[in-house]
């Protein structure tokens, strides 16, 4: 084994470099932020093959003094911080005095500055962290920093980079994160000379989404803001405008984005069952927090940070989601399809996100929770289509379409939360379930939390096990369950017991005990209805406290308002 020495300078800055600089779009998120820190209304990013031969960040910010260009190049000097009681105030996007040097250290960088307090410019050329030239140049107040060659000096760091459209759309994410933040930054983005997003910088968050994503999106949002314990304020989109991944959450602190799951999961939470479970919000939550009450110092990257009081943390945001969906409109309406709509009104959008399923074309409109006394459905008539839609009219004249499994489904779920008891059921004829692996050993690990919430098993044998009770709140339908397993006899169950313990938390398992319920107990699609059926449905959903989605988040209903029906056959 070799004897321990130390490793040379230059080994270390490309080590350190490589944390913080991975890949072109580390380098335009540290430049931009740099800009932002130095107070600049205006920042303009160009790129060159998906910045792996070119990038340019220009600002009209402050601006680097004269003698300050050169120190701004050397690891850890910062003008952000002196001592580390500091970071108990930091207000500041940097302040680990890193990224122009780690930029430097893997790149050719060419810096062009002026301060506002001076009349002169300076031009600085660095190669390998090692100055080559500077001189006095003239130009405007601000800086404009190009980079390179980006790993040039670091061969195999160089293989591992994507291809053009691979890396621009981390780049084009980056710049998407920071121009959401800062509405009041005018950003432009450019690809190989042309211009791909830009905002306004106007100040104004809805602005700033609709430039970047497209009106579609921003017809679709609901605006947050809560100043009770912190200040929280954003967008989150109406339950119909949902993806199938969490790429359109943005999640920032002090204004800095981070990546925190209890974020998004509070804000998920928040929506309940709205949405189904594997779906998730168009959401831009920003929270304001004193900086001693959270950790910025946590990795280069800064895009980590830890919570004093996370449990506060989550519960304020849960709280502040909350509020604004129950004064949102939510029932989805239908509209006509425009097939010009998507490719005229959006610029663009993260690429990494592009393959996020799309929210429904109809869009949404109409009721919400705080306008409940609207939801006024006759009665009569009543009509079934394809065995599985309620047609029915509204005292405005408007055209109403249930999904009836839907609508039961929520009928079902409310009745049971308001009888719901914690004590089981004893079974006259004891199940024996079907169990997969993965079944087997997730019951064998919470054998008593299944307990806890009302089964009675024990094991039978080396891989199974037999339940003589179940909780009380699934006798309703234990029939059914029984006629179910006639044909795959413990398959149901087995089911069950996999939703309820692959929920993390015991609200979460109570919502996955009920919805099943509800969802076995309730009349299905293609099953034909009498008028009585028909009516008993529709008038206990008009009494549910959350007509408009299933437990699972699918809507109930959709509405065709008069005015576009009348419009649809050229009555107005």
């Amino acid at each position: 084994m070799s004897r321990i020495s130390v490793l040379d300078g230059e080994t270390v800055m490309k080590i350190a470099a490589g944390e913080v600089i991975e890949r072109p779009a580390s380098v335009v998120k540290e430049l931009i932020e740099n800009a932002i820190d130095a107070c600049c209304k205006r920042v303009t990013v160009e790129v060159v093959n998906g910045g792996k031969d070119f990038i340019r960040v220009s600002d009209n910010g402050k601006g680097i003094p004269a003698e300050d260009v050169e120190l701004a190049f050397v690891r850890h000097a910062t003008s952000k911080i002196r001592r580390i009681e500091d970071l108990s105030s930091l207000r500041t996007l940097g302040f680990r005095g890193e990224a122009l040097p780690s930029i430097a250290a893997v790149s050719t960088v060419e810096m062009r500055t002026r301060h506002e307090s001076e009349s002169f410019g300076t031009y600085l050329r660095v190669e390998s962290a090692v100055v080559k030239e500077k001189r006095r140049i003239s130009r405007g107040i601000g800086t404009t920093v190009d980079v390179k060659r980006i790993f040039y000096n670091m061969p195999a760091r160089k293989k591992t980079l994507k291809s053009r459209i691979v890396e621009f759309r981390h780049i084009l994410n980056e710049f998407t994160r920071l121009a959401l933040i800062h509405p009041d930054v005018k950003f432009e983005l450019f690809h190989d000379g042309k211009l791909v997003a830009s905002t306004p910088g106007n100040g104004k968050m809805l602005d700033a989404i609709v430039s970047l994503f497209g009106i579609g999106v921003g017809r679709n949002l609901i605006e947050v803001r809560s100043e009770s314990k912190y200040r929280i304020f954003g967008f989150i989109s109406k339950p119909s405008h949902t993806y199938s991944t969490k790429n359109f959450m943005f999640m920032f602190v002090n204004r800095r984005y981070v990546r925190s799951e209890m974020m998004e999961n509070a804000v998920k939470m928040a929506y309940g069952t709205l949405i189904p479970k594997n779906k998730y919000p168009f959401a831009i939550i920003s929270l304001e927090i004193h900086p001693k009450d959270v950790d910025v110092n946590v990795h280069p990257r800064k895009e980590e940070v830890r919570f004093r009081n996370e449990r506060d943390v989550a519960h304020s945001i849960r709280e502040a989601v909350s509020k604004a969906l129950k004064s949102a409109e939510l029932m989805p309406e239908v509209e006509e399809f425009r097939s010009d709509a998507s490719s005229s009104s959006r610029q663009t959008r993260p690429a990494e996100e592009v393959s996020g399923e799309e929210a429904d074309s109809s869009g949404a409109a109409a009721f919400g929770a705080s306008e409940i006394d609207k939801l006024n459905i006759s009665l009569f008539p009543l009509y079934q289509i394809l065995d599985s839609y309620i047609i029915a009219q509204s005292e405005d004249g408007d055209i109403i379409i249930i999904d009836q499994h839907a609508a039961a489904e929520r009928v079902n779920y409310e009745r049971l939360l308001e009888k719901y008891s914690e004590g089981k059921q004893s079974l006259l004829k004891p199940i024996i379930p079907n169990l997969s692996p993965y079944q087997l050993q997730l019951l064998r690990e919470n054998e008593d939390l299944l307990r806890e919430m009302g089964f009675d098993l024990e094991k039978f044998g080396d891989d199974s096990y037999i339940i003589r009770a179940i909780p009380a709140v699934l006798s309703d339908f234990i029939e059914k369950l029984r006629e179910r397993e006639e044909k795959e006899p413990g398959g149901e169950i087995s089911g069950v017991i996999e939703r309820i313990l692959n929920e993390s938390d015991r609200s979460e398992r109570f919502h996955a005990l009920l919805s099943t319920a509800a969802c076995v107990s309730s009349v299905k699609a293609g099953e034909k209805l009498s008028y009585e059926e028909m009516r008993a449905i529709v008038e206990a959903l008009m009494k549910t406290k959350m007509p408009f989605t299933c437990p699972h988040g699918r809507p109930t209903m959709i509405r065709l308002s008069r005015h576009e029906l009348e419009r649809r056959f050229k009555r107005r």
